[in-house]
């Protein structure tokens, strides 16, 4: 296909071959540990049904960086809009527990709050399968909008909530659609961009988390600041009703303008489209496929790696966990802050979200060679050293030090993500590992808000070393799924040259719908 097409070439026309006109075998492939995997159209890609519009195609570099900037611009807004709302979710919690509410809900005696955060992570963790096979049935960003828009009604619930028991029932129903979220965004990372630019991308979405957090503290400190006879009900209250209106709002819009996949955008025109199909190419993975594979189900928990991808999960996010419920406690009590101050001093910790995974990978990319892994493994030890001011030393400068360090591990979980994106392949094996990723961060934010131990006020010792902990752990994590994968890239390259002549790239094997382990052209990202 010539790219000098005329005007009505680039009309905005759908792309569409059908698939029953392909051979039922399209081709067949030896996996990594010599399994013979025949391609049936039916079990394909749904990019495949789009393969004869590009068979042609050349791309042409001037064009392809102009798509990405408008991919970028169409797309990443609305995904950064609505993962701050998710974190400005999650923080309301810690903002609203100084501000009256545990008094008003009788919170105050025993570890009863604790309860608030990790009730939010049953929801998710239950739900976190079926949500995926909904993601995986229906259509993706549809499916998602509507699940973004019931737990923003479910947030304002909480604001008529009088006891402890329905406050907890809106958490655990609130993390059941949370729960939509983050495998969402990693699918879309995977669909939309190539593996070099995953890792950018991932750290711009998931860092502007930090973005919550600033307007969820701003909020939280202009309704307590002004809190005294000027509302006719407690400010805490008013808090989780206007993030929950944001949250609705940004719903809406996520519902018309979010396109399910490429082919779909209603922003490309037919060379863009052919376009996007062409570099999700390079990934070795194309939109999707709608149908469950018992194969790639069986083959996730065969995987080593999905069992370290679970306990990093659950590494990060035993510190995550008491940092969103206990962060603004732990600058009230142990370090003193007023409360007014201890709100304001969650922002910096934004900021810190924001601007350093971008930097991280603008670093990782210009100079370590794309390597995620092991930027990765260098900023996660940053932060162990970080914990270990926290945890032993006495000057309130580097405690805090330490307690901000905590933010920079935000580049370390987006590049994990950008992993689960890049070297995850098969959609239901994507999906499952998505699953068992994201069951491992619940737990792991259940387990969190419990290490703050009530007798252990204000200085909860025993939270402080179970974090300090956690990211060494993690670090272990980081450090052996890049030895793996450099094993798996050579045994895949040795068994490629010993092939020689006889070897020969299967046709559109991108968009087969293979799994890592399947496809032979597949690559891992490190």
């Amino acid at each position: 296909m010539s790219l000098n097409s005329n005007e009505e070439d680039e009309k905005k026309t759908p792309i569409h071959v059908e698939i029953n006109e392909l051979d039922p075998v399209l081709s067949t492939v030896i996996s990594l540990d010599n399994k013979e995997i025949k391609i049936h159209a039916k079990d394909a890609d749904d990019a495949m049904q789009f393969i004869d519009d590009i068979r042609d195609l050349e791309i042409d570099p001037a064009y392809e960086k102009k798509l990405l900037r408008k991919i970028d611009w169409m797309l990443m807004p609305i995904i950064i809009a609505l993962m701050s709302c998710q974190l400005m979710d999650k923080t309301t919690n810690s903002y609203a527990a100084i501000m009256g509410m545990r008094a008003d809900l009788n919170m105050l005696t025993g570890d009863v709050y604790n309860w608030v955060g990790s009730a939010f992570y049953f929801g998710y963790m239950v739900f976190e399968f079926p949500s995926n096979i909904l993601l995986q049935r229906f259509p993706l960003s549809k499916t998602l909008s509507t699940a973004v828009m019931i737990w923003g009604v479910v947030l304002m619930c909480h604001a008529a909530c009088h006891s402890a028991a329905p406050f907890l029932v809106c958490r655990v129903i609130l993390g059941a659609f949370e729960g939509f979220m983050n495998p969402s965004y990693i699918i879309l990372t995977g669909m939309w961009w190539r593996k070099k630019e995953q890792y950018m991308r991932t750290c711009v979405w998931w860092g502007f988390q930090g973005f919550g957090t600033l307007l969820g503290a701003g909020i939280a400190y202009g309704l307590a600041k002004n809190r005294v006879g000027d509302y006719s009900f407690a400010s805490w209250r008013l808090l989780y009703i206007i993030t929950g209106i944001i949250t609705i709002l940004l719903g809406v819009i996520s519902f018309f303008h979010m396109p399910d996949s490429p082919a779909k955008a209603w922003f490309l025109n037919d060379k863009e489209k052919k376009y996007c199909l062409e570099r999700s190419r390079e990934n070795q993975q194309g939109f999707g496929n709608h149908k469950f594979k018992k194969s790639q189900f069986i083959e996730s928990f065969k995987d080593p790696t999905v069992y370290i991808f679970f306990v990093y999960g659950l590494s990060y996010a035993i510190p995550n966990g008491g940092f969103n419920n206990f962060g603004s406690i732990l600058l009230n009590g142990d370090f003193g802050f007023s409360t007014l101050d201890a709100l304001l001093m969650n922002m910096p910790g934004g900021a810190i979200d924001i601007v350093f995974p971008m930097t991280i990978a603008y670093i990782n990319y210009k100079f370590l060679k794309n390597r995620r892994l092991v930027s990765c493994t260098i900023v996660n030890t940053i932060v162990v050293v970080g914990m270990c001011l926290l945890n032993f030393t006495s000057p309130r400068g580097s405690r805090l030090a330490g307690y901000l360090s905590f933010y920079l591990a935000t580049a370390v979980s987006a590049g994990v993500c950008s992993i689960i994106s890049s070297n995850i392949a098969g959609y239901t094996k994507k999906a499952t590992v998505n699953t068992i990723f994201l069951v491992g961060y619940c737990a792991g934010n259940i387990i969190g808000p419990q290490t703050f131990q009530a007798k252990q006020a204000p200085g909860y010792v025993g939270a402080k070393a179970a974090m300090l902990a956690s990211f060494i752990v993690g670090t272990l994590c980081l450090i052996s799924l890049f030895i793996i994968y450099v094993r798996r890239n050579k045994a895949k390259d040795a068994k490629r040259a010993a092939l020689g002549d006889k070897y020969s790239i299967p046709d559109n094997v991108a968009f087969a719908d293979l799994t890592d382990l399947e496809n032979p052209e597949f690559r891992y990202s490190l």
